[in-house]
């Protein structure tokens, strides 16, 4: 598993990467190794890319 600020806020080009992308992202903000606006800034990204997929 590879942790690093970058993560926050990555897009996956399908579901299944995003899908990687956030249980990658979740242990992260579950022990508090990315601060609390890093965390909500993935939740709204992760969010609006799933969006994006289903289009």
């Amino acid at each position: 598993m590879a942790l690093g600020s970058s993560l926050a806020g990555a897009e996956g080009k399908t579901v299944e990467d995003q899908n990687r992308i956030d249980r990658t992202m979740a242990p992260g903000c579950a022990i508090g190794l990315y601060k609390p606006a890093e965390c909500d800034r993935h939740t709204k990204a992760s969010a609006a890319r799933r969006a994006e997929l289903k289009s």
